[in-house]
């Protein structure tokens, strides 16, 4: 989409964190939002800015069309979480989202990026293995898919 604006997520964007959380379909909402537990982390981020994390908005028309998150930004492949607003999915926004922070990863000198995702979540494994992960197998601690992305020399 050509009008979106990729940033750092910002402590006066919390109004519009809340309205992008309370528009989640429960499909989504049980894949990547559990118990609040990710809109409680962007909450926290954006008063707190914790150094090991980095938090990016896609916006669209003044509305939060997505958010992606980087967090251990301390150790060499950092963790990937990825959220996309429901009547926005299949518009390439996670692409764009997905690109910018693997940009951001390179120039940060880090040697990949990895993540995990629910076993039904099929829209997010086309879309990972799309922008170039590999699907390694489950990850022992929640038995999700666990991908991973090597940045090539």
């Amino acid at each position: 989409m050509d009008n979106i604006f990729i940033r750092p997520m910002l402590e006066s964007d919390e109004a519009m964190i809340n309205e992008f959380f309370d528009s989640m379909s429960g499909e989504s909402r049980a894949f990547f939002n559990r118990g609040n537990s990710n809109r409680f982390s962007a909450l926290k981020f954006c008063k707190e800015q914790n150094s090991d994390c980095r938090y990016f908005i896609a916006e669209l028309n003044g509305k939060m069309a997505g958010y992606v998150f980087l967090w251990d930004m301390n150790t060499s492949i950092p963790w990937l979480g990825i959220a996309v607003r429901e009547e926005l999915k299949g518009k390439h926004i996670g692409r764009a989202l997905i690109a910018y922070v693997q940009d951001y990863a390179k120039q940060n000198s880090k040697g990949g990026i990895q993540l995990t995702t629910h076993l039904a979540n099929l829209r997010g494994q086309v879309l990972y293995e799309t922008m170039g992960f590999e699907r390694i197998g489950i990850h022992n601690l929640n038995s999700e898919l666990y991908y991973l992305f090597r940045f090539k020399d």
